[in-house]
């Protein structure tokens, strides 16, 4: 039995970012801010 138009379900997409964020971590060369906290996952993400 198929659903009509209207009644269609929403489409829902799961991503796991910790094996993203995990990847783009270790990805790149060690990077730190000025305060000398760790930054290499989010420069891995948004290059």
């Amino acid at each position: 039995m198929t659903n009509p138009p209207d009644m269609a379900k929403p489409l829902l997409v799961l991503v796991d970012g910790s094996s993203y964020l995990y990847r783009a971590f270790h990805a790149m060369p060690g990077l730190a801010n000025a305060s000398g906290q760790p930054t290499g996952a989010i420069h891995g993400v948004i290059s």
